[in-house]
């Protein structure tokens, strides 16, 4: 077996673990989402009760949205080794592997996914600094 069709044999061996995992980030991000982005928009409220139970709301999105990260990074980390061999034998040409460039597209996608949400946390990060000082 030469080291292509190995790659490919780590691939497909390695696909029932890795899908579960990327089933859980992709099906979880793609849940909180709207619920941050939503939370983000609420206009601030009158009463200090309302904001700082806003504040406690994005707070606990933050640490939602750093968790995901952390898999999210977690999950990249898991399948790097096989993307890196992916893309040491990766071609454009007849050879093109379905499988291997799967591989590279996933890692992309992961790299995708944990920086939309480090930008989610900023983002609520600010947006509770906001009601902080307006207390």
């Amino acid at each position: 077996m030469n080291g292509a069709d190995s790659l490919d044999k780590d691939i497909v061996d390695a696909a029932a673990l890795v899908s579960i995992l990327l089933v859980f980030v992709f099906a979880y991000f793609s849940a909180v989402l709207p619920q941050m982005e939503q939370l983000r928009s609420q206009p601030r409220p009158s009463p200090i009760d309302d904001r700082t139970a806003l504040r406690a709301r994005l707070f606990a999105f933050e640490l939602i949205a750093a968790a995901t990260s952390l898999i999210t990074v977690g999950v990249f980390v898991v399948m790097l080794p096989l993307g890196v061999r992916a893309l040491k034998t990766f071609s454009l040409g007849a050879d093109l592997s379905t499988l291997r460039s799967g591989v590279v597209l996933v890692l992309a996608l992961l790299v995708a996914t944990a920086a939309a949400l480090i930008l989610e946390i900023v983002l609520l990060h600010r947006r509770r600094n906001e009601l902080r000082k307006s207390i």
